[in-house]
Formats: C-alpha cells, structure tokens, sequence
C-alpha cells in the first residue's frame, strides 16, 4: 500500500476541503461517505464565517483566522465558487467586552444606525459568506478535477476501510458516534427558511439576547433566515412551531421580514463536540486522522483544519 493514497470519509465541507488540499500536495484522495449533497447538512447551512458552538477557543481562533485567510486569497471574487465579502454583525442588548475571537479576524463596535431598538452594541466584521447553495458543488468539481474521486459507500467498521488504506480522514461529524464510539458528538438542530431576496445585505445575528437564535444570512440569490440550536433533537423534519419562531424574530429585529415570500426550508444537525477533534489515532499499524465536531463553525474552520490534517498526514 503506497503512503499516498489516502481515504476521506465523509462529503460535508469538511471532507472536501480536506480531501482538495491533500491532493494539492500530491496524495491521491478517494472520498467514501454515506451521504452525499445535497442530502448533507452542509448543503443546507448558512455559511457565513462565525466561530458559533465550538471549542478549544485558543485552536479554534487558529483555524479560524487561517480558513479565513485561504478563502480571501483562493476564492472570495472568483467565478462558481459561491464566496463573496459580507458585513457581519453580532448584536447585544448590553454593553460587551471584546469578543473571544478578536485575534481571528478584524472587527469594530457596529454603527448605532445598524442596531434595531433594543440593541445597544454589536461586533461588526467584514467576513466570508459561503454560498452552500453554490459552494458545496464547487468544491466537489474542484475536488474531481483534482483527481479525487467520490464513492457513496457507508463504512459501519473502520476495518473495512483498512482492507485498501493505510491512512484514512475521519470526517464523518456524528457519524463517529457508532464508528469510532464517541458519544460526545452530539446533534444540534438548525432550522432554516429560504426567503426571496428583498435588498437587506447584511449578514446579522442574535445569539444571546432575546430574539436569539435569529440569523439573517444574504446569499447570492436568496436570503436564509433562522434558526434554531436544539441540542439532542435528531428531528429532519420542518417544524411549523419553529418556522413561526423564525419569522417572528427575524421580524422583530427588521420589520422589512414581517412580510416575506418562503421559496424553502431546510434541517440541519449540527456535529457538536465539548472540542472539535483534530489528532491522529493509531490502529495497529494504521492511522485515522480524526477532524469532526465542529459545532456550527464547519465551514468557519473547515480550511484551517484542512491544513493541520495534510500537516499531520506528511508526517505519517
């Protein structure tokens, strides 16, 4: 078996963006995963850049800021790749430190302007917004014009991967409860609604304050409003009560949302971890490299995780 060929498991934006750069640096990538988009949650995510539900804080402002600087010089302004700049705002009903990720990324105190009644301060930053809609497709064409190749197979032992590959990604999120037994995984459910595009291009949050959780997210084509954080709920479905939830809170925040015109809705469960997994885990000669449990930052931390995993791989 040639130290080269290297299997991925999983297809969300964290087994693309892995599989890319490992072939970027020579290795030869097959991607085995269970599911593939759009049947995934990273098909159905936001995406805008925010550290939101993931830890260690002093790893994850590391990943953060690196994956941030990778899409600004690799992909941000590029054609079919789905990234473009947006303003992001983060607001509070209470006078606020500054925040934990400030070394990640430049931020300012948000203009009194761009707060809604209620609101006294917010974080303002100039981040990436991810286009799921348009950048899971990219990455998966990027990925095959590599090289890279993309199998639906679902592994229920990481034996039978070991029968082809010396050295396999573990990037299965919640999948790594039944094959590597981790119970820390945990879902956390995400509700969103897509509406038409009505002008608002701002991308704002309220994680903490009243009308938490409400996520406005401008995409290319339409906006995504949300949401929910529901630790433990394994539900696919699209609630009603959680809908109206949304609408209400978004609309809160803008009364420009009062009224708007539903083209979607879509669940996601979000791979929560008490720390995102990143290391390297021996099998008798064989090595999984672990990169789950990334909470809602996937795609947030999705590049610099690559980079720490085709760091640790050359090294094998």
């Amino acid at each position: 078996m040639k130290k080269r060929e290297i299997l991925v498991l999983g297809a969300g934006v964290s087994g693309l963006s892995t599989g890319i750069l490992l072939l970027k640096q020579g290795f030869e990538v097959t991607i085995w995963a269970k599911d593939l988009p759009p049947n995934i949650t990273s098909s159905k995510a936001g995406a805008s850049w925010f550290p939101y539900l993931c830890d260690p804080k002093d790893k994850v402002i590391k990943w953060g800021k690196a994956s941030l600087a990778y899409l600004e010089k690799e992909l941000v302004g590029k054609p079919n790749t789905g990234c473009i700049k947006r303003r992001e705002i983060e607001l509070y009903t209470s006078k606020q430190p500054d925040p934990w990720w400030e070394e990640a990324v430049s931020f300012k105190r948000a203009a009194k302007e761009d707060l809604p009644p209620g609101y006294i301060d917010g974080f303002e930053i100039e981040g990436v917004l991810m286009d799921s809609s348009i950048y899971v497709g990219y990455l998966i064409n990027e990925l095959k014009s590599l090289g890279g190749e993309i199998i639906q197979k679902n592994v229920e032992s990481i034996n039978a991967a070991f029968e082809d590959y010396d050295i396999v990604v573990n990037c299965t999120g919640l999948g790594s409860r039944d094959l590597f037994g981790d119970k820390s995984v945990y879902p956390v459910r995400g509700q969103m609604i897509r509406v038409k595009s009505n002008g608002f291009n701002k991308v704002v949050a309220d994680n903490a304050g009243p009308n938490a959780l409400a996520v406005i997210i401008p995409r290319i084509n339409d906006i995504v409003l949300g949401g929910t954080t529901q630790a433990n709920n394994w539900n696919l479905e699209v609630d009603g009560k959680d809908r109206e939830d949304i609408l209400r809170k978004v609309g809160n925040l803008y009364p420009v949302f009062k009224n708007v015109e539903i083209i979607g809705e879509t669940v996601g469960l979000r791979p929560a971890r008490p720390e995102v997994r990143l290391e390297a885990e021996n099998f008798s000669g064989k090595t999984v490299v672990h990169n789950y449990g990334h909470g809602g930052a996937g795609f947030t931390l999705s590049w610099g995780c690559a980079q720490e995993v085709v760091s640790i791989v050359e090294k094998i």
